[in-house]
């Protein structure tokens, strides 16, 4: 009589717990916004070109800008943070190529470009809320 109380009590349970799933499942499908979105890219690495001065001096920098997505992903208010080498139109060309989809409209990103003496462009890393990109380049030189 006890083992059939406690096999009952166990399906109910299974049961239960069955029930509640597929109600947490349809509430998900139902609130787009707690869904989790797979985040896509389409970034190119930005070789700028620097002048020959630039190239033979003894110089290592970093550039910094910020930049925005639209709803379809594009790169929009680019915005010079430091930049004293590339210019903003040179950046402004290489990112307007750029896709970033699966984030909220209007997410908010740096990207770090970084150029050693004697190898050229190294590193470029793109930063958002949940998200970091970082592309490097070894055994490079101009």
């Amino acid at each position: 009589m006890l083992l059939k109380k406690l096999k009952f009590l166990e399906s109910i349970t299974a049961l239960l717990i069955l029930t509640l799933g597929l109600h947490f499942l349809a509430y998900l499908q139902s609130k787009p916004e707690l869904q989790k979105k797979e985040v896509q890219t389409t970034i190119t690495y930005c070789n700028f070109d620097l002048s020959s001065g630039w190239k033979l001096a003894n110089l290592t920098f970093n550039s910094l800008y910020s930049f925005s997505v639209n709803e379809k992903g594009e790169v929009v208010d680019i915005k010079k943070i430091r930049d004293d080498f590339i210019g903003e139109e040179a950046v402004k060309s290489c990112l307007s190529k750029w896709r970033i989809t699966g984030v909220p409209e209007k997410s908010s990103f740096v990207v770090y470009f970084n150029w050693q003496h004697g190898k050229g462009w190294v590193e470029q890393t793109i930063f958002g809320k949940g998200f970091k990109q970082t592309m490097s380049v070894e055994n490079v030189g101009y």
